[in-house]
């Protein structure tokens, strides 16, 4: 049997989830002096709550490899196999401890996977991973086809706030009140499995329309899995996703809400797309 193990950030909805049997490992959110396991630690409503209420930024913590070590022995009994699927580690240093115990419990059948991308990225990456386990791909199958989806995988993002970014110290003052009063949305995208400015809009309208202009620029026409993210933004999303229904050649499109680690970034209003091509195997 294949385990597919992943991180607090891929924020995957509990259907999901349940269906493919995944566990979390989670990431910690810092804010003063408390400390929070993203997965289960704390609500959405009061972790905006808390940073409203604060000067500065949270910090963030990838898990220790012996959090990783706990979820990896327990799955390898019995001679099954794990795959673990994290945070870009351009972005988080969870991977690097993912690979740290994945050595000490047993590296030849544990394969830890680098997304090159986070939250919807990690989605549509996760659900291509359960459907291939499903249909009795063997681990190394579908590592290679983790591996192609991380190259290949488009995330695109627009801010609707830019306190947040302000606030993290992503730009200064004069921009984020310039850019308040311009109605600025910047929008972001994941380039080497690293978060780059993309472009900027003068609307929430015209950023929307931009993301996902990209997106379908970026897919060509070909089949894909998309994933759309928000952070209390459900109306928006559902537009973007049956915006993007329409515009790409679909084969599944889900939708998942951003949580503390990433939204102490972006923030309430953030909406992200994901898209990846799918292979010549079907996955």
């Amino acid at each position: 049997m294949i385990h597919l193990v992943t991180d607090s950030t891929a924020y995957l909805p509990p259907e999901i989830k349940a269906r493919y049997n995944v566990r979390i490992v989670s990431l910690k959110i810092i804010v003063g002096d408390q400390t929070y396991d993203e997965e289960g630690g704390i609500t959405q409503e009061a972790f905006y709550k808390l940073l409203d209420s604060v000067a500065t930024a949270p910090t963030t913590s990838q898990p220790s490899s012996g959090e990783f070590l706990a979820v990896y022995e327990p799955l390898v009994q019995d001679d099954d196999e794990v795959i673990s699927i994290h945070i870009s580690e351009g972005l988080s240093g969870t991977v690097p401890n993912a690979r740290i115990a994945a050595q000490e419990v047993a590296a030849e059948r544990i394969t830890v996977v680098d997304s090159r991308t986070t939250s919807v990225g990690l989605v549509v990456m996760i659900i291509a991973a359960g459907e291939a386990v499903a249909a009795g791909k063997r681990r190394d199958e579908i590592v290679q086809m983790l591996e192609r989806m991380a190259g290949e995988t488009e995330t695109v993002f627009m801010v609707e706030n830019l306190a947040y970014l302000h606030k993290g110290g992503r730009i200064n003052t004069a921009a984020r009140l310039l850019g308040t009063l311009l109605n600025i949305k910047p929008i972001l995208y994941l380039s080497e499995g690293k978060i780059e400015p993309l472009d900027k809009a003068r609307s929430s309208k015209k950023a929307k329309r931009r993301i996902l202009d990209r997106v379908v620029q970026q897919m060509g026409g070909r089949p894909v899995r998309v994933a759309v993210a928000h952070i209390f933004a459900p109306e928006a999303a559902a537009q973007l996703a049956e915006r993007a229904s329409a515009e790409l050649n679909c084969v599944s499109v889900d939708m998942t809400q951003v949580g503390p680690v990433i939204g102490s970034h972006v923030g309430p209003g953030v909406l992200g797309i994901a898209a990846c091509p799918v292979g010549e195997d079907g996955f």
